[in-house]
């Protein structure tokens, strides 16, 4: 089974594609969906010396920076922003214009919501589940986490809407992030709360 390849990307020469693999997929929308993106998409953009795992989908309009690891099974959706030297591990799922810096590793099977913003040299551990939209309603407009430079996220943590998980912050595995973390702190439970 080959990897498929559309027409609007942009891949270096050096990058290593497995089978199964999608790259540059555009979105399809219906009705039902409260985010559609125009057709005016940039090219998909993969930098030198990255690995695109098998069965990796990757849409048009993200750009990824120099040895970028998409693992197994992700999913990397349009307009997302992804720096040099990121770990994206198997069953990820990145979704619409979030970005992220450089030198991040997000794990196995964590979701990083529409529009968050990630910085340089964070952690997120397996299974963490970050959310933009508090009401569950799709008329109000997100209100995405920021997760701010060498952060570090537990296996299993819910990072609610709005959250800034501040510089050198930690959250520990499981707990349920509901309001900021301030820079430096440890917080952990359900609710987190500073240790």
């Amino acid at each position: 089974m080959e990897y498929k390849v559309y027409p609007f990307c942009e891949i270096a020469e050096d990058v290593v594609i497995f089978p199964g693999a999608v790259l540059g997929r555009e979105p399809v929308y219906t009705r039902g969906l409260a985010n559609q993106v125009g057709l005016d998409l940039d090219k998909l953009r993969i930098g030198s010396g990255s690995v695109v795992g098998a069965n990796a989908v990757i849409y048009q309009g993200s750009h990824l920076g120099n040895d970028v690891l998409v693992g197994d099974c992700a999913c990397i959706r349009e307009e997302v922003k992804i720096g040099d030297a990121c770990v994206v591990a198997q069953g990820v799922t990145i979704n619409r214009n979030a970005t992220i810096g450089n030198r991040v590793r997000i794990m196995d099977l964590a979701h990083v919501t529409g529009w968050a913003w990630i910085g340089d040299d964070v952690f997120i551990g397996p299974h963490v589940s970050t959310t933009n939209d508090n009401s569950m309603d799709r008329s109000k407009p997100t209100n995405p986490p920021t997760i701010c430079n060498a952060a570090k996220i537990g296996a299993g943590a819910r990072i609610l809407p709005g959250v800034v998980i501040g510089v050198g912050a930690r959250v520990g595995a499981g707990a349920v992030v509901t309001r900021d973390v301030p820079p430096g702190q440890t917080v952990m439970g359900m609710p987190a709360r500073i240790v």
